[in-house]
C-alpha cells in the first residue's frame, strides 16, 4: 500500500485496472479519516464492497463521499462470493469501474494532516478529562474474530474492528453490530449464540 493518500479518483482508476486484468482477490482501501473498505474482486468482477459496517450499494454511496485514500491489493483464489450472498448491483459496479469519472474526474487533492489546536492555558487542569482510546481485551477480540471468520470470511477482521469502534469497546454491543452484517436472521442468531458462548468461556 502506498504510504501517501491520493485522490479517490486515482484509487478507483487503480481498481478499474485490476478489473481489466481479470484479477481475483481483495482490495484494501484506507481513507484519510482512517476507515477501512474492502472490495472483493473475482476474475475481474467486482462482487462485494464493505465500508464502515455498510455493504454493497450503501457502502459504495458512502465511499463516493471520500476525498482521499490509499489502497493495496492481495490476490486470492478464494475471492468468489459465497453462495447465498447478493452480489453488488450493476449500477454500483458501473460506477466503480468508470462511472466515477463523471463525478470525480476533476478532483484535486493535497493531503495535509489536520492541525491539532493548542490547549488554552490552564485547560489541562480545568477542562474535562481527555477521552481515552478504546481498549479491547485481545483475547476477547481474537475469540470474536475467529467466530466471525466462519460467517464473514476474510473481511471479518476489518468488520470486528469497525464493530468494536462503533460499540465503544463493549463486546456485547460489538456482537450485535456484527450480527447485523449477516444475511439471515437464522445466521445472525447462530453467530450471536456462538459468540456469547465463546466470551463466557473466557471468564
Amino acid at each position: 500500500m502506498s504510504n501517501e493518500f491520493r485522490p479517490l479518483v486515482q484509487v478507483l482508476r487503480e481498481l478499474k485496472s485490476l478489473a481489466h486484468k481479470r484479477s481475483s482477490g481483495f482490495a484494501y482501501v484506507v481513507t484519510e479519516d482512517n476507515h477501512s473498505c474492502i472490495v472483493r474482486l473475482h476474475q475481474g468482477q467486482v462482487q462485494e464492497v464493505v465500508y464502515r459496517m455498510l455493504r454493497n450499494e450503501e457502502a459504495v454511496q458512502r465511499l463516493s463521499m471520500v476525498a482521499a485514500a490509499k489502497m493495496r491489493f492481495e490476490s486470492s483464489g478464494i475471492a468468489a462470493l459465497p453462495s447465498g450472498r447478493a452480489p453488488l448491483a450493476e449500477s454500483s459496479v458501473e460506477w466503480l469501474l468508470g462511472g466515477f469519472e463523471h463525478d470525480l474526474g476533476g478532483q484535486q487533492y493535497q493531503y495535509a494532516p489536520a492541525a491539532v489546536p493548542s490547549p488554552a492555558p490552564g485547560a489541562a487542569s480545568a477542562g474535562a478529562p481527555a477521552v481515552e482510546a478504546v481498549v479491547v481485551n485481545p483475547h476477547v477480540r481474537q475469540a470474536l474474530e475467529q467466530i466471525a471468520l466462519n460467517y464473514l470470511g476474510p473481511i471479518a477482521g476489518m468488520l470486528c474492528q469497525e464493530a468494536f469502534d462503533a460499540a465503544g469497546g463493549d463486546p456485547q454491543r460489538a456482537i450485535v453490530q456484527l450480527a447485523g452484517q449477516l444475511y439471515s436472521q437464522q445466521e445472525a442468531q447462530r453467530f450471536s449464540e456462538e459468540a456469547r458462548k465463546a466470551l463466557a468461556a473466557l471468564r
